[in-house]
């Protein structure tokens, strides 16, 4: 992914942390507000933004020439005039400084470079050569990720950082459209309405899980679960989903995908296969409690699949009425229409997302 969709996708799972969503306006807009809350140094934004003398001077340094020109540019000083006119030669830049504070002048008059473009020109090579962020200076300036991931780690407690930062360091190929705004939009909403049930999840199963992005979400959202099992058709997906799991995957197979035809699979006592470390197959069993499938709009035989799951086990899902895309054969026209696709004993939540190509459905329940 690029770094401008890799920040505004990070902003959008984490709206309150501030710092990402500067970070993601230093670097898509180069906004030096942003830049300057980054970096921390008030002085130097109060030069750049509001072209502020005192802090001109702070920045320039203290000795007894400066603070002689600081006097006669600011309060106007008669004395510390004539003392700079002895300090200085160029008698024009002197006259321009203390009379149209022209920054120019002043900057010609001290002889400090970095500073007269870092205030003049809003030149970011000469900020960055001013404050010491050398990761911040990398990625604005060069579009350096491995500063991206530095940058990240340090402001996020999240294992998309890691996953993003392996796939990139490996050049593993993969399906960006997992960390689009619609889907962390999509799955961030589901979250936040499992969190208000305060429901105990117990074994889940991701049922066409593809890269497992919410199983991550959900581990990370300290929602109540034991362990999570994603299943996905496509072999492609098994590597990529444990990768993003690795925390979970690696704690005694707290996650773990396997490839599987979800409409094969029994619900009621699941046998599977997986990969071990070494590359050979294991056979789980495991007797899910909830059943979690955010892609129905992609299942064929959508009946069928609905119809092998038992009564009394919990129900997660979403759809949608994107009809645009070939993929998508089990769209439905309305948040009713999906009811009447899934019928359920008790219904906690029922809802719509407005996006903007599409609206999501979401059901959670007991079949």
């Amino acid at each position: 992914m690029e770094i401008k969709d890799l920040l505004d996708r990070f902003e959008l799972l984490f709206p309150d942390n501030t710092k990402i969503s500067n970070l993601r306006r230093s670097y898509t807009d180069k906004d030096f507000s942003s830049i300057f809350r980054l970096v921390e140094n008030e002085d130097l934004r109060k030069a750049v933004i509001e072209k502020n003398l005192h802090s001109i001077f702070r920045l320039i340094g203290d000795n007894e020439t400066v603070d002689e020109l600081r006097k006669a540019v600011i309060e106007k000083n008669l004395h510390s005039i004539f003392r700079s006119m002895n300090n200085f030669n160029d008698i024009e830049d002197l006259r321009k400084a203390v009379t149209e504070e022209n920054l120019n002048s002043i900057f010609r008059l001290i002889e400090n470079e970095d500073l007269r473009k870092s205030v003049v020109e809003e030149n970011l090579h000469s900020i960055f050569r001013l404050v010491n962020n050398e990761d911040l200076r990398k990625l604005l300036l060069e579009n350096n990720y491995w500063s991206l991931w530095k940058l990240l780690s340090k402001e996020l407690d999240t294992q998309f950082v890691a996953a993003f930062k392996y796939f990139y360091s490996e050049n593993i190929d993969y399906d960006t459209d997992c960390f689009s705004q619609g889907q962390l939009l999509s799955k961030r909403w589901l979250i936040s309405e499992l969190k208000k049930l305060d429901l105990d999840l117990g074994t889940v199963f991701l049922c066409a899980g593809w890269y497992a992005t919410l199983a991550v979400m959900i581990f990370e959202n300290n929602l109540k679960v034991n362990k999570i099992r994603s299943f996905d058709i496509d072999p492609s997906c098994v590597n990529i989903a444990e990768r993003f799991n690795k925390p979970w995957e690696i704690d005694q197979w707290k996650f773990k995908a396997a490839t599987a035809d979800i409409l094969n699979l029994n619900y009621n006592k699941t046998t599977y296969e997986v990969n071990k470390p070494d590359g050979s197959e294991l056979t789980l069993t495991d007797v899910p409690d909830t059943i979690i499938n955010t892609s129905c709009e992609h299942i064929e035989n959508f009946n069928q699949w609905y119809d092998s799951i038992p009564n009394g086990k919990l129900l997660v899902l979403q759809t949608n009425d994107y009809f645009g895309i070939e993929d998508h054969v089990n769209c439905v026209n309305s948040l009713d229409e999906f009811s009447d696709m899934t019928p359920m004993k008790e219904c906690l939540y029922r809802g719509e997302l407005e996006l903007p190509k599409y609206r999501r459905f979401l059901r959670i329940g007991y079949k």
